[in-house]
Formats: structure tokens, C-alpha cells, sequence
């Protein structure tokens, strides 16, 4: 599959790490791992994060809006109740969650979180810990998956470097969601899979059965992470396909053997997305939303962020953009550039699978959306793969291009300072995401939520009344004081599809109870307004600042 040729004329690009070099990589490692860890429990608890640990902890959306109702005035820490681990619910009951409200989400990452919270507890920073904690995994991972691509270990501690310090990879290890879990087994199919390939002629049976089963392993682990991981098998599909050349049969019986063992391993969560197809259609129809121009933005943002990310969002003023423009397009050129470069300078087994990486995933999502108008491809948490096989490619280019074996000593220079700049941009990212309050990822929306909980909070002894979607009032419930009493019948988020009788359920209009200080309505329908007018309330703006989203009331 190899030829010596291939080899040799890799191997005259692998140089060796300088001194320099080394301590340079030691300290941002250290600096990345830093950053996965500090401040944890400051940037807002999102919608997504909320219903990980609802699924943790073994309850579904329909019991909360069941058992909380106008009838009774209920507490923030009574709607966290749902979010926590307890005996009263069991790892059973996290996998009726998912399956039945959320078969999109294979279980994987949630059996580790429900496991990690019986170990840490149910909290924000514990939650979010073990996103951090698997993202330093990625790092042997990936010097594993480099070492087997170039056979290099100045390129493999290059990629530990550059996913070290990648804001990108920084932002989702930080994330209660199953990112950082999909990264790691991406990385690790693709290793296994390029090892169980290369060529050995001192390889026994035993060792080769062993390198097939550990790629069946982590492609089911795959399976289990996220349903976009199909496009990761299809990349090693067509890379078995093309490398083999049809001719080396033992390699095609060895792969569909173990992809078909990986498959049967996969069946209880593919059989309950398939089953939910038009139901994982509805929660996910936000993706559905965007014009072609603003797509292309939006892809450039993406690749962006791999290496530096201030956190500008759509909402960016023409200050931040003549800032992130000049350096997105700096970017743009160096990963094209990179691209170029490995594909000229390495044999096909190498930059193959890099490119499929990349161009599956992107493809699979692109393609629908310059059809029909959506952005599935623009969101980056669904490009772990691209981002996967874009810092590879960057890692390779850096690598060769200060390589001792260059006589241009001002090239050489000039690749040390674009090192520096790469490694700096990332430093910077992660200083100032680290210190934020609400991130890209989560929507300046949120924002908002901060700013309804800082206005409700000031008053002495308040009460909130909503019929809101329960996706805005979990997340609210973690920035509300004690002393906050909530009037509530929310609606449903993601059990609405299969609930029909709740989705179509219409609350009675609230008693509104005396003594509190102050009353103030959240996100209400047109219908609570209109009952709440008709017990003889006066329904004003709470805040100019908080959008009206949020509303006081005052008796007539």
C-alpha cells in the first residue's frame, strides 16, 4: 500500500524539534490545559448544557411541566431539583430520557456524565469537568493519530500544540455536551484505522486482529458519540476503497469486518434516530435559517476560530470586524496554503485522509444548505472532523517549514514568527474567553437572560410568572437569588413532538397571590398577557435593557 519511494519522500520532511521549540510547546501546552479548567462555572449555563444534565439526571422535560404547574408557587432551586442526581432515578431513566425526547443525542457521553456526577457531583464546574477532562485525551490521541500520518514526532507535538491552544477546541472542552468525546474518538478511529493499514511485514495475525478489533472499538465509541460521526466512517470508507485499489483483499475483508462489528455494536441508537427522524427534524429546525451570503461568512468565521477567536458574533461593529477581517483572511490563506502543501510534499495514504475528513463532513452539510438555504455547515460544533483534519495540515506545514534541512535561514525565520503569531492568537483567544460571560457558541441571546436575572434579583422579595418555553426557564433558574419565587406553567421544548396532548394543552390563567413586593412577567404568551389584563393588572416594561422580555405588573 506503501512504497519505498512514498516513504522516503515523506521521511525527508520530518524534521526534529529545536530547543527552542520544545519549551515553547511544553508552555502552551500547559497554558491550554490552564484554560479547559479556569473559571469553569463563570460563562453562562446554557439551554444545551441545562438539558445535559436533565438527561443526566434521569428526568424528562414532560415530568417538569407535569409536576409544575400555576397551581403551586415553586422555587429556582425547585426546577434544579430536575437537573440533579438522585435515587429516585436511575441510569435506566437517563436512557428513556434521551431516546424518548432527544434521539439525536447518542448515550454515550451522557453515561460517563451521569457516572461522573455520582463521583462530583451535579454543579456547574462538575458538569462542565468532564468535557475538560476528556479533552486531555485528545492530546496523546492526537501525537497517536500524527505519529502515524507523517511518523514525525516534531509534527505530532506541533498538533498537540496547536488543539492545545486552539480556542475552538478550548471553547468546547469547557461545554457540558459530548464535543470534546466526539473529538477524541474521531481522532482515535482514524489512528487506529491508519494502523491497523500500514504496511508490516514483521506483523503476526495476532497483532493485526488486535489493531482491526481497537478500530471497531473506537468506531462504535463513535457511534455512541454523535449521529455526525457517520460522516467520519463514510471518510475512512472511501479512504479504505481508494488506498486499496481494489486489489488488497485481505485489507477490504479485515475493514468491512470490523466496521460491520462497529454497526451491530451501533444498532439501539441508530434504530431510535432513524425511528425519530421527523422529530429530530423539528428540534433541530433552527438550522433551517440562513441566506447564502451570510453562509459564506459565517464558513470563513468557522475556520477562523480554529486558530483565533475574540468572539465576535453577527452582531460585530465595523471596529471588530476591520480587526477579525485582515486575520481571517491571513488564516484562510495559511490553512489553504497548508492544504496545498501536504498534498505536494506527502504520499497519497497521508494527505487522503486528511482532505476526506475535512470534505465529508463539509459536504454532507454544505450541500443541503446552499439548496435550501440552511446552516448546519456554519455551526461549528457540528465540524469537529474539519477542524480535525484543517490542524493536522497546519501542524505538518509549521513543522517542515523550520525544518533544519532548509538552507533559506530567512524562510526559516519568517515560519518561527508565524509560529509565534499562531501560538500568541491562541493565547489571546483563550485570555479573553476565559474572563467572558456568554460566548458565540451559546448566542448573544442569552446575554439577555443574564440581564432579566440582575433586574428580578434587586427586588426585595419578587415573584416571576411565565408560560414561557421551559428551555428559557432552566437555564434563568441558575442566575436567580433564593429569595425569587417562580408563578409557572411552562411549555415544551423537545417533548412536544411526541407528547401531543401536552403540546396541545392550555393552561387556566394564573391566581396571582399577595404578598410579594413585586410581580413580573417573563417572556408571557399573548394569552397570559391577556388574562393577566383581565385581573385588572397594568403590564409595563421592566427594563428598556432587558428587551421586554421581561414585564412588571401593578395593580390598577
Amino acid at each position: 500500500m506503501e512504497s519505498t519511494k512514498d516513504r522516503d519522500r515523506l521521511n525527508s520532511h520530518n524534521p526534529s524539534l529545536d530547543q527552542w521549540l520544545r519549551f515553547l510547546i511544553i508552555a502552551v501546552l500547559v497554558i491550554g490545559v490552564l484554560f479547559r479548567f479556569a473559571n469553569l462555572d463563570r460563562k453562562f449555563y446554557w439551554l444545551d448544557e441545562t438539558y445535559t444534565s436533565l438527561r443526566v439526571s434521569g428526568y424528562t422535560e414532560a415530568e417538569i411541566i407535569t409536576e409544575i404547574s400555576y397551581q403551586k408557587i415553586t422555587s429556582p432551586s425547585d426546577l434544579q431539583k430536575y437537573q440533579q442526581i438522585n435515587s429516585e432515578h436511575n441510569l435506566t431513566d437517563t436512557l428513556h430520557s434521551l431516546a424518548t425526547e432527544d434521539p439525536q443525542h447518542p448515550p454515550l457521553y451522557y453515561i460517563l456524565a451521569r457516572h461522573w456526577a455520582q463521583w462530583f457531583g451535579s454543579s456547574v464546574t462538575a458538569m462542565r469537568s468532564l468535557a475538560a477532562v476528556i479533552s486531555l485525551l485528545v492530546f496523546p490521541a492526537i501525537y497517536w493519530l500524527a505519529w502515524e500520518l507523517f511518523e514525525s514526532s516534531a509534527v505530532a507535538w506541533m498538533a498537540i500544540a496547536l488543539f492545545a491552544i486552539s480556542p475552538y477546541h478550548i471553547l468546547f472542552a469547557q461545554e457540558a455536551r459530548q464535543y470534546s468525546l466526539w473529538t477524541l474518538t474521531t481522532i482515535l478511529s482514524s489512528a487506529a484505522l491508519l494502523r491497523a493499514t500500514r504496511p508490516d511485514k514483521n506483523q503476526n495475525a495476532l497483532a493485526l486482529v488486535s489493531h482491526w478489533a481497537l478500530y471497531a472499538v473506537t468506531a462504535a465509541m463513535g457511534f455512541y458519540t454523535h449521529l455526525l460521526f457517520v460522516c467520519v466512517a463514510a471518510a475512512h470508507a472511501i479512504y479504505i476503497a481508494i488506498i486499496a485499489n481494489w486489489r488488497d483483499i485481505k485489507t477490504f475483508i479485515a475493514y468491512y469486518v470490523a466496521v460491520v462489528v462497529a454497526l451491530i455494536a451501533s444498532i439501539p441508537p441508530l434504530i431510535n434516530s432513524l425511528e425519530n427522524f421527523n422529530q429530530i427534524r423539528s428540534t433541530t429546525a433552527w438550522t433551517e435559517q440562513t441566506n447564502f451570503l451570510r453562509l459564506v461568512s459565517r464558513w470563513v468565521g468557522s475556520v477562523t476560530i480554529a486558530f483565533f477567536d475574540l468572539g465576535i458574533d453577527g452582531t460585530a461593529n465595523a471596529t471588530q470586524l476591520a480587526l477579525v477581517i485582515p486575520v481571517g483572511i491571513i488564516i484562510l490563506a495559511l490553512v489553504g496554503y497548508a492544504l496545498y502543501y501536504l498534498c505536494r510534499q506527502t504520499p497519497k495514504r497521508v494527505w487522503l485522509i486528511v482532505l476526506l475528513l475535512i470534505a465529508t463532513t463539509a459536504l454532507f452539510l454544505a450541500v443541503p444548505d446552499i439548496i435550501k438555504g440552511g446552516r448546519r455547515s456554519a455551526n461549528p460544533r457540528y465540524l469537529v472532523p474539519c477542524y480535525v483534519g484543517i490542524q493536522l495540515a497546519v501542524a505538518y506545514l509549521l513543522s517542515a517549514k523550520i525544518s533544519s534541512n532548509l538552507e533559506n535561514f530567512k524562510q526559516q525565520k519568517l515560519w518561527k514568527i508565524v509560529i509565534v503569531a499562531v501560538f500568541s492568537a491562541g493565547i489571546i483567544s483563550g485570555g479573553v474567553s476565559s474572563q467572558a460571560d456568554i460566548w458565540w457558541n451559546k448566542g448573544s441571546g442569552w446575554l439577555r437572560t443574564l440581564e432579566v436575572a440582575g433586574t428580578v434579583n434587586q427586588a426585595s422579595n419578587p415573584l416571576i410568572i411565565s408560560d414561557a418555553n421551559i428551555a428559557h426557564i432552566m437555564p434563568l433558574s441558575y442566575y436567580l437569588e433564593p429569595k425569587v419565587k417562580l408563578l409557572i406553567e411552562p411549555r415544551c421544548y423537545t417533548s412536544c413532538y411526541k407528547n401531543r396532548e401536552l403540546a396541545k394543552k392550555k393552561p387556566q390563567p394564573p391566581q396571582i397571590p399577595g404578598g410579594f413586593s413585586e410581580l413580573f412577567l417573563y417572556r408571557p404568551s399573548s394569552t397570559l398577557r391577556s388574562a393577566i389584563q383581565q385581573q385588572n393588572y397594568q403590564i409595563d416594561p421592566a427594563d428598556t435593557d432587558v428587551d421586554l422580555n421581561l414585564w412588571k405588573l401593578t395593580q390598577k
